[in-house]
């Protein structure tokens, strides 16, 4: 089977999505391209294998090539979901305490956000954390640059999922959310992050904020925030 590579932000992380086989020849040009793209915008990566069933040698080399280049600039390439036959074959090559490998995404995004022997520290930046949450690839960079040169430590996500695990592994204190996304299968997503965390604040865009003047939005959205940013350290 071909191997098919996708992948996705998740705030700072990127989680790429791997089908197929890891092997030499095309399979891993593809691999290595698309490691190689992302990894100096995303200091972590977290690969998916749970699709993956087998990998040669030279695929296992260019593995241990991409985790050193990564761990070397302060950054991680962690593995999730790993099939069996993967598994038994990093053991048997004595490569599996090489790797950081985990059952599930969610808990190799939080190890990311956690830090790792090899991350560098996130808990350094004292900034207020804000997340975004907005199904726009196109406001979340906006809302992500504008925040950030007002002060803020600003991660965005596209869907209420990812959103969550971000609540969970960086402890996040207001989320700024997109009109179409406050509720999900009929549930509102204001509820769904104070189960995380009760004390979360949340400011809720317009329905029309991608069309709005961002010379009138922005102002009101600093002060929206700073608002928030109050009222949740009182």
């Amino acid at each position: 089977m071909p191997l098919t590579v996708n992948s996705r932000p998740v705030g700072d992380v990127i989680v790429v999505q791997c089908n197929g086989r890891i092997v030499a020849g095309a399979e891993l040009f593809s691999l290595q391209s698309h490691i190689g793209d992302v990894l100096p915008k995303h200091g972590d990566v977290v690969l998916q294998m749970e699709q993956v069933g087998f990998i040669d040698s030279s695929g296992l080399g260019a593995l241990v090539r991409m985790v050193s280049s990564a761990r070397a600039k302060g950054g991680d390439i962690k593995l999730c979901g790993v099939q069996e036959r993967v598994r038994k074959t990093l053991e048997l090559t004595n490569l599996l305490s090489l790797f950081e490998t985990y059952d599930s995404q969610a808990e190799a995004i939080t190890a990311a956000y956690l830090g790792s022997q090899y991350s560098k520290d996130k808990s350094a930046d004292a900034r207020f954390r804000v997340l975004c949450v907005y199904d726009s690839v196109e406001v979340c960079a906006f809302l992500k640059e504008v925040l950030c040169r007002a002060g803020y430590n600003v991660l965005s996500t596209g869907n209420v999922e990812d959103a969550r695990l971000l609540l969970k592994a960086t402890k996040a204190k207001l989320i700024i959310l997109g009109a179409s996304l406050q509720t999900v299968h009929g549930k509102s997503t204001k509820k769904i992050f104070e189960e995380i965390d009760p004390a979360i604040s949340l400011v809720q865009l317009e329905s029309d904020f991608s069309k709005q003047d961002p010379g009138e939005c922005v102002p009101r959205l600093l002060e929206s925030l700073r608002a928030a940013q109050e009222t949740t350290a009182s």
